[in-house]
Formats: C-alpha cells, structure tokens, sequence
C-alpha cells in the first residue's frame, strides 16, 4: 500500500510539472484571429483528385484530410499559411487570402532529393551527400510498436544489423552494428553521449530523425567512431500555434516459442530406458511404468513452467506532446509513460519508464538565437533476487514426477530433486528481489549568431551537461521447501539463502561537453556553393561508485541499518577522463554537380603516455551527378537521379587500460593470513610499461552509386566497403625464463579487415486511389583476420587447424554425420569413433561421423570447417506501404543468414546432469520394442537411444545434429490504421485522429529444430538458451492532434 502511494504521488509530481510547462508554452504563444471556412481541392498532375491528403493549419493547430474526390474544407484565418502534404508527392505550403476556393495540385516527389539530412556537426541536402548516410524519419520509426528504440528499427535501414539478444523486460540487450564493423557511436543532439542501453531508451516519439554514418565520413567524430555513428536529432518546434498530441498504445505479448519438456510419462519412458541401456537393469517395473503412463492417481504429471510463467503479459506507452511557436520562439515539449510487465506470475518482474523532453529556440535578437534542450527519464526495472535465467532453468531441469507442493499441501512447497523449486524462486515475497533505479537527465544550451557583415558565416557556442544516477537495492531472503514424509506425516524443512542478505549500490556519472564553432556557407553565382565548419570541443566525465552489503541475524526491515556488521562489506571508487578534439570540414559543390567534402579531427585523451596522446583522423569523399550533366538530361529524361561517390577516412577506438606507461606497484593482489583471523591485501612488483601504446588506428573505403527514375518509381542505393584496422592488442609471444616475474604488456600487433556490401531497392507509385511503396535493403560483411600474434606452428597440421592470420574468422570447426547406424553389424565395421573405447558404447541409431581423412578412425583431425559462427553475416528487410482512402497498411519481413546456433545442458544433452528432466523432442527415439526385452527388435526414430551421458559414445561430437542453420524470415511487424474523415472530427476539437491495430515478431519460417528457441535470440548464458524468450505482441492504439 505504502508503496502504490509513493507510486502515485510520483506519477501527480510529474503530471503536475508536464501541465504547468505546457500551459505556460501555450500562454506565452496565444493569439485571437478572425477565422474563415476555406473549400479546396487536392489533385495530382493529371488532375486526378489525391484521397487522404493532409491538410494542416500552422497558425490554428488545425488540420484535416481529403475526402474521396480530393475535396477539404477547414475554418482558418486569412492569412494562415497551410501545409498539403501526401506520401510521394511533394509538400506545399499555400498562405490563406481572401479565396474561399482552393485547387491545390501536388507534385511527385522524386527521391526527396531537397531533404535535409544532419550529418557530423551540421546538416546537407541528401542530393550533395557523398558518404553512404541512411537516414529515417519519426513516421517510419514508430510503425513498429516495441519498448526498445532498437526493435523500432529492426529491417528498416540497409547495413543496420540489430538483433534482439532476449525479450527480458528492462534489460535492453538488443545488439546493435553498423555493416558488421562492431557497435557504433551514440550522438544524440549534436553530444556524444552514452551507449547503446541508453540510445534503447529513448522515446521513439521524441526522435525527428535518425542518421547512420557507415563509412569514413565517421571521422569526424574521430576516435571511438571506428565502427559507424549513430545521430539521433529531436523534435524542435515550428512557427504556429500549439498543436497536442496525443498516442496510445496497448499490448499483450507472448512468447514466441518455448520448448516442450517432457511429461512425467514420457519422462519415466525415457529414464527407464536410460537404465536398462547403461545400467543393465529398469528403473521401474513394467506396471508401474503403466502406471505413469495412464496417468493413476498419485502418479500425475507436474509442470512447473505453467505454476510460474504466464500465458502472456501487458505492455503500454503512451505520449502526450506540445508542438508550436511564434515569430520568436518555438518549442516542443513532450511527456511519456511506458511498462512492460513481464511474463512471471508473480508480477515480480517487470519495468516502468517516464520520461520528459523539452526543446526551445529563442531569437534574442536580429540574427541571435539561443536554443535550450532539457530531457529527463526515471526509470524502474524490478526482479526476483533470482535471475530469470535461474527461475526458468528451475522450470526445465526439475522432473516432472515430483510435485510442485509437499503432499499437495498448498502451504509447503516441495523440495525438488534436481535442483530448487522455481515458484519460489519467482516470488519477490518468499526469496527476496533486485530493484534498479535510473535517473537520467540531459541538457543542451546552444547561442548561434549570424555575423550580419559577412554573408554565410555564423558562429556558435554549446554546452552540454548530462547527469545520470543509478541505484540498485537488493534483498536475499532466507526461505524453505519441505519433504513430506508419509511415515511419520512431516513436513521436513530445506532451507536456503541463510542468512538473509542486503545490497545497496549506487553510481553516479556526469558529462560536460564544451564546442565552439564556427560556420561558412555561401552559393557564389548560383554556381560554386561553398560550406565550411571549424570546431574546437572539450568533453570531461566523471563517476563514482559505491556498495554495501551485510547480513542479518534477524531480518525485520530491509534498509542496511537493520542488518548486522559482521562480515559487512563495501566498496567504491572515482573515475575522471577528458577529450580534447579539433574538428574541420570543407564542402563544395559546382552546379550540384561535382561534389567535394574533406574533413579531419584531431583528438587528445588522457590515457596514453605524453607522446602518444594525439592522433589525427582524416576523411575526404567525393561524387558525381551524372543526371545533372546536359548529355544525360537530353538523352535519358526518365533519370531523376545518377550520383557515383566515393569516400575514404580514418578513425580509431580506445585501446588498453588507462596509464599503462606509468610505472607503480600493483595493490590490493590476493589475500593473505599472518595472524588468525586477519586477512591482508598484499601488494605485487611493477609491471612492465609500454609507452608506446595508443589507439589503434581504423581505414575505411567505400565506393557506391545512388540511382533514381521515373519520378520515383524506382531508386537503388548500392555500395561496396571495407574497413582495415591495425594496432589491435595483443601480448607479444616470447619465450621468457621462469625467473622474470612479470608479465609483457599489451602492444599495438594484430589487424584484421571487414568487407561487405550494401543494397537498398525502392519503388513508389500510385494507381487512381491506391497509393504504395516497397522497400528492401540488405546487407552482407565478412571479416578477415590479418594478423594474429601466436607462437610458431608445431607442424603443417597445426597450421591448418590453427592459423587465424589470413583467415576469415565466421567459421565453425566441426564433424560431418553420415546417417545413424542401422544394425550392429554397421557399427561392428565402421570406423573407431570412440577413442580407446572404439565402438563399444555405440547403438543402432547413433550417428555415424564421415571419416574425412579416410584413416579409419573418427578424431579431431576429422574436424571440418563446416559450420558458420553464431554471428549472423547477412541482414535483410522488406517494407511494404499502402494507403487506400481513409486506410493504410504496413508490413515489415525482416531477416538474417549465414549463421548458427548450438546450444548446451539441457537442450542438448538427453537427460542432462544424470537424470535432469528432459525437452519432449527426444521422446522420438530409436527404442527397444519392449523395453524390458533385451532381444526385440529396435524401432527406429529420429533421435538415438536415450542414455546418460557416461553411457554413450560419440553422440555428443559437435556436428550438424546440434550445430543448426539459424537463418531465418520473420513477419517482424502488420499495421493496419483508419483515420477518422474530417466530416466526423469537424465539431470535436480534434483535427485528426488515427486508430490502428498492430502486431510485431508474427510469424517466423526456419529451421523447425531452431523455431522452438527463437533463432534471432542468442544461445545466452552457457549457451544453455535458459534467457528471458522473445515475444510476439498484438497492439491497439491511436495517434490524436487537437
């Protein structure tokens, strides 16, 4: 109770504070007019009437659509400018007269080619760019309806590969890589700022746009942007008067597979055989086995997954936003709640996120104009003290003939034989919980000034603080299962995680980033058009952490006063560094037709020796628009666009521990008991400096053409790239006397180097009412390792089995099968794959494993390079856009390649850890007729005879059988949306309205092994595949303006 009322007095604080911003927004731009009922029509070229056009009023905040024969009416002033915009047609803006009647005709948009895309330290029209940039906007974000910011651009943009790692509320572990080069930089608001958890948890309807650098034009963020850079840009306001809106949005998610384990039947069928195949003898007699299989009473089937996981859980995000200005200021404001509750019964796990953005622009004067962007975000994420990896296990290994309470006594839970029982490990109430709390908060001051006395040139100032402070609470609690015993009708007690436990730990880190620059940009004879931007930028961070952790003899509170000191402990510590950066770039461009941009950065950091503290980054990129020249307009009048380009830059990433060239004695090294009961940290000799040591450095090549026609109706990017990186660390292979006592340090040795291609295809038309677009993009990237510091080869065929250098590094080693064995006989005479055992513990239906170098023996030089690793090297998506009056629809399919999976313990090894319970896939088995006569026949199945693992032979060799092909297409997200036509709004306050109904991770066509666990997820911890699963959801929700 008491905490619902903090909860809910946090909820009114935020509320209260969104509600005063907003109306002190909406005050401040006020204004009364004299309003007009304008008629109009929206046609296209050929005069057709455009269906479902949006007509929006910048003054008013109102805004409706055209009806079936392009026909609008809206009540506006004279003098308010409106905005008519439509998917592929370009937007115009039309001021209101004293015209009661409007005939608007909108033009095909090709390529959006006049688009603004914001690049490192400033913006370009997508027609000059000559780097490979991809950009999106908000309106495609959000089409996809997840709590992580990644998930929303998942098959969406070409060389962006994301892969959700698990579904675990709070978590955000998706991977994100730029075109197979590693995780990229994270800009948001012109500020690097932190990784890739925190890009995650952005407000998808605070992002205007994101941009994806992915070739050498990244050097301009220098070191740290070796891999791509991502640059998020928010909403800013615009001129016109407050328009609210308002989003919705409602889901129920579920997982998207789980496999099956085995019933008590089919798991007491398989252990039996287990003994009578190894040991020689049945685990039970042939009734009793009977006995489990009907089902008898005191013989039922327990499933512990369904007593601890749900059918499936709720999640919702909604966004209330304030967008508007006036001649001197603009702002936009938003504020968000999100939850996703999980999928324990307990409703112990789960994640809470509020957030509020604010972005302001004010002209202070004639050509000044200061710029205050502020946005904050709490956060909760709330688990068992139990992992969700430790509970689900619980749910897999446990066998499903103990019940899930002591003689089905609700009271007492029961003590399981294979390991604990996982309904307690899901109750925060019983075994404790883990609490995080996140408050962020961020902050951008800019002041621009158009020097009035030079054309083109401006001069800006920005600060930017960022403070974040997380805190997690932990609570351990003593708790029990019990044991029925029927003799004596006791309960008798097990207990656990005695003494109960506290942990609180709290870290707090700040940024402050200081960029001074100054900006030229000036068309000379409508022909040479010459941009240049010069930066000086000062970034410093700190943090400081802290921990406790204590023990209770009695638990009554759970704050740490209340617990005892013995065996306390803590910790904590402080960490400082700080960057110093110049920053150039020059453009230039004649007639939009020759293009030319060259840039560099010069960085200092902290961490490398006085001689090795500064690297010079430098990047050029230039292109061509062959559609530009008179030859190819004349001849070819289709071509809308033709540009060849091509760039090259350099760039680096940290490498090694900070102060590796100071020398100093190494503290705190083991511990040590002179005296009884007294533990002392001992203390080690220096350890060899390196002062040479320093980043290391990153090429990177990419030539590409972009090409557009008919208007439109069909456009293709493609690009060609490669990235080589030298410097990387590695400790030098010496022979060193047993006597040195130390150790080298890391160098700056191995290389490797990355190529790959990008593909986006795209076609847009419209047939009478029926408007859609079709986009596709895909990406492929191999990495090679150049060189890699080893000792000398011992013989050829440890070269051939061990050399990484020269080698792509995408590869598995692996056994080839050959079928199983059918007979005894067969096994009697195939080759020895059991080492000194040879075939003794081989059965008909075991596999048979290809003798490669036909010696008659299965060893490890049989090991094949068969296998692709378990990172996908292939990424694909396919966008599918229509709109037919007041409908549209979208589809995104999205997929990766090239890839495995292998997973380990439970799910591939029958009855795992001597007797575990076991997945029901293994049910299909080869088998004795009857089980309990050793001379019937066998039957044949998909699986070999089930035995513990000392009971076989080469079953378990890494092969085809448990290494599977993890390729994959899925239906990663179907929206199906009506707007709400003008006649029915006219009345309400609300200018348009949007209701749509949406699911995401659908349908999934694979390997059908690989289905039941998700193959876009990864193995996860010990590669048991024990993580949080992923999820489809089905969403509901509505996007209103007013």
């Amino acid at each position: 109770m008491k905490a619902r009322i903090c909860k809910e007095k946090h909820w009114n604080v935020h509320l209260r504070f969104f509600l005063v911003m907003m109306g002190d927004l909406l005050f401040s731009v006020s204004v009364l007019a004299q309003s007009n009922l304008i008629t109009g029509k929206v046609i296209d070229n050929a005069s057709e009437p455009i269906i479902g056009a949006s007509i929006q009023s910048s003054v008013v905040g109102k805004g409706t659509i055209s009806n079936m024969n392009g026909d609008f009416s809206i009540e506006v002033p004279v003098g308010t400018e409106l905005t008519i915009s439509f998917l592929g047609y370009r937007t115009q803006k039309i001021k209101v007269s004293d015209m009661r009647s409007l005939v608007i005709k909108l033009l095909e948009d090709t390529q959006a080619l006049d688009e603004v895309v914001v690049v490192g330290y400033g913006v370009q029209k997508k027609e000059s760019l000559t780097g490979a940039i991809s950009n999106i906007k908000n309106d495609e974000i959000i089409k996809t309806k997840a709590t992580s910011l990644a998930q929303s651009l998942e098959g969406k943009v070409s060389g962006l590969k994301i892969r959700q790692n698990d579904g675990e509320p709070g978590q955000f572990r998706s991977d994100i890589n730029i075109r197979g080069l590693g995780t990229p930089l994270f800009i948001i608001d012109g500020i690097v700022r932190d990784g890739a958890n925190e890009f995650q948890r952005l407000n998808p309807d605070d992002i205007e746009s994101i941009s994806f650098l992915k070739d050498g034009t990244t050097a301009i963020y220098g070191m740290n942007s070796a891999n791509g850079a991502i640059v998020v840009t928010t909403k800013k306001g615009y001129k016109g008067k407050a328009k609210i809106s308002l989003s919705a949005n409602w889901g129920w998610s579920k997982p998207t597979n789980i496999p099956r384990m085995a019933n008590a039947a089919q798991y007491m069928e398989l252990r039996n055989d287990a003994a009578i195949l190894g040991e020689g003898n049945p685990l039970v007699t042939k009734e009793e086995l009977e006995l489990w299989k009907t089902g008898a009473s005191g013989y039922a089937s327990t499933d512990l997954y369904d007593h601890v996981i749900k059918n499936s859980s709720i999640q919702q995000q909604y966004t209330l936003s304030l967008q508007g200005g006036s001649d001197i200021v603009s702002y936009f404001g938003s504020f968000s709640y999100a939850s996703d509750e999980g999928l324990l019964k307990s409703g112990d796990l789960g994640y809470e996120k509020f957030t509020f953005r604010s972005n302001t622009d004010i002209k202070i004067a004639k050509g000044l104009t200061a710029g205050v962007n502020l946005a904050g975000r709490y956060d909760k994420t709330s688990q068992p003290w139990n992992s969700f990896y430790e509970i689900f296990k619980q749910t897999r290994v446990n066998v499903p003939t103990v019940p899930a309470y002591a003689n089905n006594n609700p009271d007492y839970l029961a003590t399981q034989s294979m390991g604990i029982n996982p309904i307690a490990l899901a109750d925060a109430d019983m075994t404790g919980y883990h609490y995080y709390y996140n408050k962020n908060f961020q902050s951008t001051f800019t002041l621009k000034y158009e020097v009035p006395f030079v054309q083109g040139l401006s001069i800006q100032g920005q600060l930017g603080y960022d403070y974040n402070h997380n805190k997690h609470k932990g609570l351990r609690k003593k708790f029990s299962t019990y044991t029925y015993a029927i003799e004596t009708d006791e309960y008798i007690e097990n207990e656990y995680n005695n003494p109960s436990m506290i942990q609180v730990n709290n870290n707090e880190a700040s940024r402050l980033d200081m960029q001074a620059q100054i900006s030229y940009n000036r068309l000379f004879n409508d022909t040479h058009n010459v941009s240049a931007t010069l930066v000086y930028e000062r970034r410093q961070e700190k943090s400081d952490w802290s921990n406790i952790e204590r023990k209770f003899d009695l638990l009554t509170y759970d704050e740490v006063d209340y617990a005892g000191l013995k065996d306390a402990v803590s910790g904590g510590m402080s960490n400082e560094q700080a960057f110093i950066s110049y920053v150039g770039r020059f453009n230039y461009d004649y007639k939009g037709r020759y293009l030319l941009e060259l840039g560099f950065r010069n960085d200092g950091s902290y961490r490398y020796a006085p001689g090795s503290r500064w690297a010079f980054f430098p990047m050029g990129s230039i292109g061509w628009r062959l559609s530009e020249e008179k030859f190819l307009k004349e001849k070819l009048g289709f071509l809308d666009n033709l540009k060849i380009r091509a760039s090259y830059g350099e760039s680096g990433q940290d490498a090694g521990d900070p102060f590796q060239y100071v020398s100093g004695y190494n503290l705190n090294v083991g511990i040590y008991e002179f005296n009884d009961g007294t533990t002392t940290s001992g203390i080690s000799a220096p350890s060899i400096t390196n002062t040479n040591l320093t980043w290391y450095k990153a090429k990177l090549l990419d030539i590409g053409f972009d090409l557009s026609i008919f208007k439109g109706l069909f456009s293709l990017e493609f690009d060609l790239y490669q990235r080589k990186r030298s410097g990387l660390l590695a400790t030098r292979v010496v022979a060193l006397p047993n006597t040195f006592g130390s150790q080298l340090p890391q160098e700056n040795l191995n290389s490797d180097l990355t190529r790959g291609i990008d593909i986006t295809l795209g076609h847009t038309n419209k047939i009478r009412n029926f408007s859609y677009s079709v986009k596709a993009n895909m990406n492929l990237a191999r990495t090679r390792m150049e060189h890699v510091e080893r000792g000398p080869f011992t013989s050829s065929m440890d070269r051939w089995r061990n050399q990484s250098s020269g080698r792509w590094n995408d590869f598995t080693w692996g056994y080839q099968t050959n079928g199983q064995f059918q007979t005894t006989e067969e096994i009697k005479y195939a080759p020895v794959q059991d080492g000194e055992l040879g075939n003794s513990k081989e059965l008909p239906g075991d596999y048979r494993y290809v003798d490669a170098n036909g010696d008659g023996i299965i060893d490890d030089n049989d090991r094949m390079p068969l296998f692709w690793s378990g990172t996908p090297l292939i990424h694909y998506g396919f966008n599918l856009e229509a709109s037919w009056k007041n409908f549209d629809i979208y589809a995104l399919l999205q997929g990766a390649g090239m890839y495995t999976v292998q997973f380990s313990e439970v799910y591939a090894e029958v009855l795992w850890s001597k007797g575990a319970n076991t997945p029901a896939y293994f049910y299909d088995r080869w088998r004795k007729e009857d089980p309990y006569n050793p001379n019937s026949k066998w039957v044949a199945g998909k699986w070999p005879a089930t035995r513990l693992i000392q009971d076989t032979g080469a079953m378990y060799k890494e092969s085809n059988i448990w290494r599977r092909d993890a390729s994959y297409l899925r239906l990663k997200t179907l929206e199906l949306g009506y707007t709400l036509p003008d006649s029915i709004l006219r009345k309400s306050g609300i200018s348009n309205i949007r209701f749509y109904i949406n699911g995401y991770n659908l349908l999934t066509f694979c390997d059908s092994f690989v289905k039941a666990f998700d193959p876009e997820k990864v193995e996860g911890s010990y590669s048991a595949g024990m993580n949080y699963p992923l999820t489809k959801s089905f969403n509901i929700g509505f996007t209103a303006n007013f």
